[in-house]
């Protein structure tokens, strides 16, 4: 089968790019993403919140974590494509 001719190669990142253990403070975009998470939480129904506390979501991998869950809580089908 032919490769469609719109098809936009996009390059793997380095394996450098992601470090579950870089504090938080250094990446002040996945900051920023938590923070918009934490305020859409709020809202949310108590049995859809994580419980997670904002305060303790101190490097990459665990805003990860967080990201993950509330997504999950937002978008239960997510689950079934191996966000669980």
């Amino acid at each position: 089968m032919a490769m469609p001719s719109n098809v936009i190669h996009v390059p793997r990142p380095p394996s450098s790019s992601y470090n579950p253990n870089r504090p938080l403070a250094k990446n002040t975009l996945i900051l920023s993403q938590v923070k918009h998470f934490h305020k859409i939480e709020k809202e949310l129904p108590p049995d859809k919140q994580t419980g997670i506390d904002l305060e303790s979501i101190t490097t990459e991998g665990k805003a990860a974590e967080y990201i993950r869950a509330l997504t999950l809580a937002l978008q239960p089908s997510v689950a079934k494509f191996g966000g669980n």
